[in-house]
């Protein structure tokens, strides 16, 4: 009589399951079941703060045009225009019911809530700016980026003189791509384990800001670069953008802390589609990578740490470090599945909430495919609130480079001593003062 129990019971829990699964709007090569990828970021205790993609226009936008765009968007992209439902802890994905509407507002939704017909993705404009906030369990950085980019051309296409699609933005009436929907962290990846791989030490300088605290209060610092001169000088000394990022801030860093007892590590969010076989998908595919910048390295010429950190990010790129390391990633994920409740996840995940990456952080976006329509664009910025000391995003807009340095404290030292190094090599720059933000938690569930 128990076996039989059991065995209904495992049939109307996989049937339930399935039917959710259906609900979702995912493709046939999806096998996904619920959120895998992005479930560390579901646990937080005050909710995951929204990422945003602002598009700051060079004229006023047109709510009208822009939901027409977005509503051509969605057509593309369906698995945007769905929501979370949790049920024992886990958190499964469903066709959202509600379609997604591009709002007039200064205030950004909590992301799941009744305010944005609880999508987690949710778009808002005001004046010359259009938002896009996202949820990191949903799809990271460069999964959300071909949504953008298909907004983008459908919003110009409607408000301005019709343009060709730049190569590579996916239109409304086309097919989504092999893999599309995949979830990279279903199953356990072969690596080479006979090879031997890099090891760096994530143990290394910490500015006097990076304190955890619950009472932090946001700020962002604008910065805008000529693409061409900054990427003369990283041409000159072998460096790409994210690697001369990462040594002019290393150096400030270095020169306003003379004393500094450890390396001054850039911590580089990374993508790891490639490696893992999934370059179509648009979940969570991230890792973070080091830069250590060490006194003995400090010693060595631009070029030649160029060329150093060039060979580190390659080490740590390998094809089977990424697999060994998505592996471990996969553990936790595993371990989070042993636990049935809501609170004894959090619980589990409350450990990771109060850690910090010492020194800073650094994400590079990459560079949108705007074409002929980023005449009509201004600046790209992403940012999101919750920093704990200093972190730095960037993002490739047409002619110039934007930068968001992202912190829990309102001082602009460290904006600062990066300035004094462009001035050293000759890079033009303009800069923002102190911008008080936040980008609020989501509301996935009930807190206390």
């Amino acid at each position: 009589m128990g076996n039989v129990f059991h065995e209904i019971y495992d049939f109307l829990k996989s049937s339930e399951k399935e039917m959710l699964i259906q609900k979702s709007g995912s493709t046939t090569d999806s096998s996904n079941e619920k959120i895998r990828s992005g479930q560390s970021y579901l646990y937080k205790k005050y909710g995951m703060e929204s990422e945003v993609i602002e598009v700051r226009l060079k004229q006023k936008v047109s709510g009208s045009f822009l939901n027409q765009a977005l509503l051509q968007a969605c057509k593309r992209y369906p698995y945007f225009n769905t929501r979370l439902i949790e049920k024992n802890g886990d958190f499964y994905i469903v066709q959202n019911e509600q379609s997604m509407i591009a709002r007039r507002t200064k205030q950004l939704a909590r992301l799941g809530h009744i305010s944005c017909g609880y999508h987690l993705v949710d778009i808002t404009y005001y004046d010359d700016s259009v938002f896009i906030s996202f949820h990191h369990a949903l799809c990271d950085g460069r999964g959300i980026m071909p949504f953008i980019e298909t907004l983008i051309y459908y919003y110009c296409n409607l408000k301005y003189e019709p343009v060709k699609p730049p190569e590579g933005v996916r239109l409304a009436d086309e097919p989504l791509l092999p893999g599309e929907t995949e979830d990279p962290f279903l199953q356990e990846y072969d690596f080479d384990k006979d090879k031997t791989f890099i090891a760096l030490s994530r143990d290394a300088f910490a500015i006097p800001e990076n304190v955890p605290s619950e009472e932090i209060t946001n700020y962002r610092y604008e910065m805008k670069l000529p693409a061409e001169q900054y990427l003369k000088i990283c041409k000159e000394n072998n460096a790409t953008p994210v690697i001369l990022l990462s040594l002019l801030m290393s150096r400030a860093i270095a020169e306003l802390y003379p004393d500094y007892d450890k390396p001054v590590n850039a911590n580089i969010a990374t993508d790891m589609r490639e490696a893992l076989d999934c370059p179509n998908t648009f979940k969570n595919c991230v890792k973070s990578m080091i830069l250590p910048y060490s006194r003995e390295f400090s010693q060595k010429t631009l070029t030649e740490q160029a060329a150093e950190y060039r060979e580190i990010l390659k080490a740590q790129r390998d094809r089977d470090y990424c697999r060994k390391e998505a592996n471990a990633m996969m553990g936790l994920f595993d371990k989070l599945d042993e636990y049935g409740s809501y609170e004894e996840k959090q619980k589990i995940m409350g450990f990771f909430e109060g850690m910090a990456l010492n020194t800073y952080i650094v994400s590079y976006l990459g560079q949108f495919k705007l074409g002929e329509n980023a005449m009509h664009i201004d600046e790209i910025h992403l940012y999101n609130s919750g920093t704990t000391g200093l972190g730095i995003n960037m993002i490739s807009c047409g002619e110039s480079f934007v930068l968001d340095f992202k912190q829990n404290f309102a001082s602009d030292k460290y904006v600062k001593a990066f300035s004094a190094q462009l001035d050293q090599l000759g890079i033009a720059y303009q800069a923002s003062e102190a911008i008080p933000f936040v980008t609020p938690g989501d509301s996935l569930i009930k807190r206390s």
